[in-house]
């Protein structure tokens, strides 16, 4: 709880006027400040408020170097997630070094969980220990954290599962985030999960379950009016459609993710994409031949 809501909240449990409670103190105006979060007074002030509240001593001084301290750490959570972004692990390994100390001072299970995440990503990422990346996730209990970051957690157990060829533990780890998904979880960690799961059932030979969550996927990020991961879910879907043996549909799944990638100057997807065309359009032109003789 904030300063000023422990002092507003203390102050209405006894009764006490925002102009009582300044007598002799401070000016009424700056309890008023306080209890709104605009400004922390001096450590002499509080001293006295403390006494008037019937408080212990330095409780309100302690709340505000917590709340402080949670501050700079939602500051490092942020920071990371920029980062995360765009992909540069190396840089977050660093941050985590530079706030060592902060990091392992928090209280909330949120933040204790966040860089535990963290840090089994890192393990992936920059090291490739998958033991110990599953080790660190699988010994985070999800039932009181936050649900977007459940989300995030139950899909880096689904992408350790599947690059372990584990597709049946990569598909219950995926369903369980698929379950938990609504409104509340921002559109980006929903579109990540939903193709992860989507990528996994082809794997698993189911297509049309598989097509129908690229389909829920694209619907998703269209309404947002986001490009994220759009290209991807494009490309997916046309593999399925090739497999499928459905050339005219992946053809034209395949030039949208292509459209996209150039979009965004992703060169390596982009010529996945156009790979995929070349094969494609050799498909057609060779059926198209048989057809003529």
């Amino acid at each position: 709880m904030k300063l000023g809501e422990i002092i507003k909240l203390r102050r209405k449990e006894l009764g006490l006027t925002q102009q009582e409670l300044a007598k002799d103190i401070c000016a009424q105006a700056l309890i008023s400040r306080v209890e709104k979060g605009d400004i922390v007074p001096k450590k002499a002030i509080l001293d006295k408020l403390e006494v008037r509240l019937e408080l212990e001593k330095n409780e309100l001084i302690k709340a505000d170097q917590d709340n402080t301290k949670k501050n700079e750490i939602n500051e490092v959570k942020q920071t990371i997630r920029q980062y995360l972004t765009a992909r540069d692990y190396k840089t977050i390994e660093l941050l985590l070094d530079h706030h060592k100390s902060l990091i392992n001072s928090a209280r909330e299970l949120n933040d204790k969980v966040f860089f535990a995440w963290i840090d089994a990503s890192l393990q992936h990422h920059l090291y490739d220990k998958r033991e110990k990346t599953l080790e660190i996730l699988n010994n985070i209990y999800l039932d009181d954290v936050e649900k977007d970051l459940a989300v995030e957690i139950l899909n880096a157990r689904g992408i350790i599962h599947y690059k372990n060829g584990d597709f049946d533990k990569a598909l219950e780890s995926y369903k369980k985030g698929i379950d938990m998904l609504d409104d509340s979880v921002s559109f980006e960690i929903r579109a990540k999960i939903i193709l992860n799961y989507a990528l996994t059932l082809e794997q698993k030979n189911f297509n049309k379950e598989a097509l129908s969550y690229i389909s829920e996927g694209i619907d998703l990020l269209v309404k947002n009016n986001s490009l994220y991961s759009l290209g991807d879910f494009h490309h997916t879907k046309g593999h399925i459609f090739y497999k499928l043996g459905n050339f005219v549909e992946a053809k034209e799944c395949f030039e949208l993710s292509a459209s996209i990638f150039k979009l965004q100057n992703n060169q390596k997807l982009l010529s996945f994409s156009q790979l995929a065309l070349t094969e494609i359009n050799n498909k057609l032109s060779a059926n198209s031949k048989e057809e003529t003789q």
